[in-house]
């Protein structure tokens, strides 16, 4: 899912007021439209120790009761969703936490965790955190290397600038529509490799890795009660999203089944998963589960079937279909969150990468130049806006949209083009049964009309993977290294600059080289350097994430320069900003 969401606060941020669309509640897929009633607020009770508050956030928030305390499956988005349900399960037990558990590293699964637990608890021992063994590094990875561009897309898969018209009655799929706040985190103490049993207040459970819509996904096994939490291998009422449009690394679809497998052989009596209602029943369990198993395989498998048969990413989506008994067993396999369309597409890209086989492809002309021959051919800007408009009338929204695309590609500022291309993405969104392509035509309309702008409000949204207090938990390496990400070319081409970084409080001390345009991290201090920064680690973060100048970082009476400042000023000039200003695409 993703991560998915720590994006909601661009909402508070961007502070979108009704004038954004019209005050009539928008159209919506009807659908769609009733999937919402999946996640009315309610907390359901399944066996005799576990509760699921559904509904509060994105993600369930999900305790289990033990003898002397209480396990916390994921913790939803933000503490102000999380406290609401945390609220609603404590009716249920007012035992203290024990310990929490995150099944993945997607950010509605751990921002809430600070409206149940603090840091003094984990810290001292009271509370354990279990996770995967690679949680934090996936954690690290979607806030710091591609933080930026990752919430932007978020924010786009999620509508989280659509106005209240256009959000009202909607929801996200797999949960409630998203609300404004600000995600934290606590670092895990207890790994999972392959598979880890703990008995915890007297609760025996087993913790199996089961690698699925999220690398580091596990699930939790109730021995003595046959419960099965899934996490999000069985991703909730909807088609699993075998592919995120937010983006994402790959996501195997036969990993993915295979560990579906594997739930299947605990034979559960019931199953809670992270998001939508429980399931009841050993039967409905493993219907449930055979059935998300055998969509998914199929749909790995006819993709390559047809690949092998030469079949490109543009003839696949109109070739691999759900056959009736899949595509209709509603909810589980009703495409509100996943396509078979957009998953086609990053299963070809994952087995065989991006080049379709046309070498016309290998080094095609400026799209903006192929833009304006094409136009040229087609009689010009007027005769290709005339048809553009025909198309609407005719309700040939595709095709309206991309005729007007030819056109914003030789003029950005073709404001005809661009109000008829978002009429057309208006009713593309209107008609989507799912939420991701309605949010995306939806708030690409509204970039079309001038009422966001990427490359300036939008880059606010960078904050939301990486919240000063999601940052606190990463390890100094880590933040160092990601610098490298942030290198100017231009700025750095002819230097060849050594910096070393102690923390002094935390004692990490690592080295930084910049040598002609790549930026290289050492574990360790470099001997030669020219310049040493000694400060608290958390003025050390502020400098490099923007926060502090250099002149402020030096004034600081804890900081130690031993070098030439300026030489320090030479280096930081040398990065982005964190908030440069990005463009997400050229609608």
């Amino acid at each position: 899912m993703t991560l998915r969401l720590i994006t909601i606060t661009l909402l508070l941020l961007w502070g979108l007021s009704p004038a954004h669309a019209e005050k009539q509640a928008a159209p919506i897929n009807p659908e769609l439209k009733k999937h919402t009633e999946h996640f009315q607020k309610k907390v359901y009770k399944v066996g005799n120790r576990v509760y699921s508050a559904v509904g509060y956030s994105l993600a369930n928030i999900i305790m289990i009761v033990g003898d002397d305390g209480v396990i916390v499956v994921d913790t939803g988005t933000h503490p102000g969703e999380t406290a609401e349900a945390w609220a609603a399960l404590r009716k249920m037990s007012d035992k203290p936490v024990k310990a929490v558990v995150y099944t993945h590293f997607h950010p509605d699964h751990w921002g809430g965790v600070k409206a149940i637990i603090t840091q003094a608890q984990v810290d001292s021992g009271e509370v354990k955190i279990i996770a995967h063994r690679t949680m934090l590094n996936n954690v690290i990875h979607q806030g710091g290397a591609v933080g930026p561009i990752l919430a932007m897309r978020t924010a786009y898969s999620f509508g989280l600038f659509l106005s209240p018209e256009d959000s009202a009655g909607m929801n996200h799929g797999i949960g409630p529509v998203v609300t404004p706040g600000t995600s934290t985190f606590i670092r895990p103490n207890i790994f999972v490799d392959d598979q880890l049993k703990l008995n915890i207040a007297g609760v025996k459970m087993t913790f199996k890795h089961v690698p699925s819509e999220a690398p580091d996904e596990i699930a939790v096994y109730l021995e003595d009660d046959n419960i099965l939490l899934s996490a999000e291998a069985i991703q909730g009422p909807t088609l699993p999203n075998i592919h995120t449009l937010r983006g994402t690394k790959f996501r195997d679809p036969y990993q993915w089944y295979k560990s579906l497998d594997i739930l299947r052989q605990f034979k559960a009596e019931n199953l809670v998963p992270a998001h939508g209602q429980p399931i009841y029943g050993a039967a409905k369990v493993e219907e449930v589960i055979r059935m998300t198993r055998d969509g998914i395989q199929f749909i790995h498998d006819q993709t390559l079937r047809y690949m092998n048969k030469g079949a490109t990413p543009d003839e696949l989506v109109n070739l691999v279909k759900l056959p009736p008994y899949l595509a209709n067993y509603t909810p589980y396999l009703r495409e509100y969150y996943g396509t078979v369309k957009h998953a086609v597409r990053q299963i070809y890209n994952g087995y065989l990468g991006w080049f379709a086989g046309d070498p016309v492809d290998l080094n095609p002309l400026p799209v903006a130049e192929a833009a304006r021959r094409t136009i040229d051919l087609m009689g010009g800007r007027d005769k290709v806006m005339d048809h553009a408009r025909q198309a609407i009338k005719a309700q040939d929204y595709q095709w309206a949209a991309q005729l007007a695309t030819y056109l914003i590609r030789i003029n950005n500022d073709d404001q005809d083009a661009r109000t008829l291309k978002a009429r057309a993405f208006r009713q593309l969104g209107y008609a989507s049964m799912n939420i991701n392509w309605r949010s995306w035509y939806l708030t690409a309309a509204y970039e079309l009309e001038g009422k966001i702008d990427p490359r300036q409000d939008l880059m606010r949204a960078v904050g939301f993977f990486s919240s000063p207090d999601i940052i606190a938990q990463w390890p100094l390496s880590k933040i160092l290294e990601g610098l490298s990400v942030r290198l100017n070319v231009a700025a750095s081409e002819n230097s060849h600059l050594k910096v070393n970084f102690t923390a002094i409080d935390t004692k990490e001390s690592h080295g930084l080289e910049i040598r002609r345009a790549v930026l290289q991290f050492h574990p360790t201090i470099i001997s030669d350097a020219r310049l040493t920064i000694q400060a608290p680690r958390q003025a050390i973060i502020g400098l490099l994430m923007g926060k502090l100048s250099v002149a402020q970082f030096t004034a600081l009476p804890v900081v130690s320069v031993t070098g030439n400042v300026e030489e320090l000023k030479t280096f930081m000039a040398m990065f982005d900003p964190l908030l440069s200003p990005i463009q997400l695409t050229n609608h």
